[in-house]
Formats: C-alpha cells, sequence, structure tokens
C-alpha cells in the first residue's frame, strides 16, 4: 500500500500542498547571511510560504539578535507585530553580552503574547550550555516555566549530551526543545529524554531527510516527546513535512509531531 493510500494526512499534502492540520514550525530564524542564498529570509516571504503549506505558527529567532549587538529583541517583536496571526519569537540569548540578556529579558512579558521562550546557540557563541553565563537566562526560564530551544549536535563540546545533561537536570520546570535531536547521537537524544525530570522533547530539524531516524526515535522515546521544525530558512517546510508524512509512523505519531504535543506544553490559544 502507498502511503498516500495508507495516510489521509499525506494523501491531502500530496494533493493539494497541505496536509489540513495545524502545523507549529518550533524552530525558525530570520534575516540574510552573506556566506549563503536563502530563497526567503524576510519575513513578508517567509509569511507567504509558511501559508501556503499550512503552518499555524513559526517561532524563530532572528540571525541578527544572535549576533549582531546592535539589533535587540524588541526589534523582533515589532517584526512579530506586524504578523501576529503566525509570527512568534523566542528572545535570542547572547551569553557574551549578559547586560542585553538583563535589559532584553526585564520586557519578556511586554512582548506578550509573542514572546513564548528563549533560545541558545552554544556551538555558535562557543560556550557551553552549562556555562555559568546562561545562568541568568535560565533562571528566569526556571522561574516561568519558560521553553528553550537549545541548539544541539551529537558529540560537540558545547551542547553534547553531558552539557545538556547538566542543565536539563538542574532546571526541571523549563521545558527544553532539543534543536536537531542531537544530530548525529541519536543513542544520546534518547538517553536525555529517558534520564531527564520529563522535561525534554526532540526538535526534528534535518532529521526526516535521514533515511530510518524518525522511525527510531519514535520508537525509542515515543512520537509524544518529539516537535516540528524547520531551521526556515535553512531547511524548506515542504521537505520537512513531506518527510514526516512519508515516515513509517502512524497518523497519531504525525499528529503529536506536528501540533498535538505543542498544544499540551503551550495551549491551544498561544
Amino acid at each position: 500500500m502507498s502511503i498516500w493510500e495508507e495516510h489521509p494526512l499525506a494523501r491531502a499534502f500530496w494533493n493539494n500542498g497541505s496536509a489540513g492540520i495545524p502545523i507549529y514550525d518550533m524552530h525558525g530564524h530570520m534575516g540574510t547571511l552573506n556566506t549563503i542564498y536563502f530563497a526567503r529570509a524576510e519575513a513578508a516571504a517567509m509569511v507567504a510560504h509558511l501559508k501556503r503549506i499550512g503552518v499555524k505558527h513559526l517561532t524563530f529567532s532572528h540571525h541578527y539578535a544572535l549576533f549582531e549587538p546592535s539589533f535587540r529583541n524588541s526589534r523582533v517583536h515589532e517584526i512579530c507585530r506586524e504578523f501576529p496571526d503566525i509570527l512568534r519569537m523566542y528572545v535570542a540569548i547572547n551569553p557574551h553580552y549578559p547586560d542585553h540578556i538583563r535589559e532584553d529579558l526585564a520586557q519578556f512579558d511586554a512582548w506578550a503574547p509573542f514572546a513564548v521562550g528563549l533560545k541558545l546557540l552554544p556551538d555558535y557563541h562557543a560556550t557551553p550550555a552549562c556555562d555559568p553565563k546562561y545562568e541568568y537566562a535560565l533562571a528566569f526560564a526556571e522561574e516561568r516555566r519558560l521553553p528553550v530551544l537549545c541548539h544541539t549536535w551529537g558529540h560537540s563540546q558545547n551542547n553534547g549530551f553531558p552539557q545538556l545533561m547538566k542543565i536539563v537536570v538542574k532546571y526541571p520546570h523549563i521545558t527544553f526543545f532539543i534543536a536537531h535531536c542531537l544530530f548525529g547521537d541519536w543513542e544520546g537524544a534518547a538517553r536525555l529524554v529517558h534520564e531527564s525530570p520529563g522535561n525534554v522533547y526532540l526538535e526534528l530539524t534535518a532529521v526526516p531527510g535521514e533515511r530510518d531516524v524518525l522511525e527510531n526515535l519514535t520508537a525509542a522515546v515515543g512520537s509524544e516527546r518529539l516537535i516540528f521544525g524547520t531551521d526556515l530558512p535553512w531547511f524548506d517546510e515542504y521537505q520537512a513535512v513531506g518527510g514526516v508524512l512519508s515516515a513509517k509512523i502512524t497518523e497519531n505519531d504525525m499528529r503529536n509531531i506536528f501540533y498535538a504535543n505543542v498544544e499540551r506544553i503551550l495551549g491551544k490559544e498561544w
């Protein structure tokens, strides 16, 4: 039996370009970079693309807010206000600017409902996820029970399994979204879920393009611990959605990944 005959969601996607269900992309960025071409990197073009495929919310951190100290999270909030129906933001945390962290988090409530959590990028900032430079931001998220999307990669010295294990145990009230699922260290990703205090979800950027990995992660941790993300504009929504819908997992698993898990975490109206 073909995949679109087996799964109505897949059949709808192949035929109409949309699966007809809510999709929450929990890992996005925005902004051009001079080292790579993006087909769409600014808000208006990205939002039009997201609407075509049926993404209900994209939660993103702006490239410039992560790396350029003159581009603050307040400007990201203004972008979200231009597209309030679809854009949500992570407050970008750059550990090398502690004053900016304190100033920006002081505005977190004022940025509601668009600011939903924090984004850490330990590898790119060359600062281990368990470094004290992140303590203020993580304590803030712990107190408010916020989600934190943390960039990860298998066997990295900054955001590999040992560094992540320290913070997921230390901050049990943070919901950690593990970006890229500790890519390449699939066993470590599963261990992180099982050995954590129940606060870890694996975010699937780049996974749908890998043969059998999504199926193996679903078997290892359950689809209740997986959330959808693309790293847009680095990856394309159509490839990622198609990869999930083509996987040998159940329709219920797909619904968990695309929307049900996030709605359990953040509520249906967020």
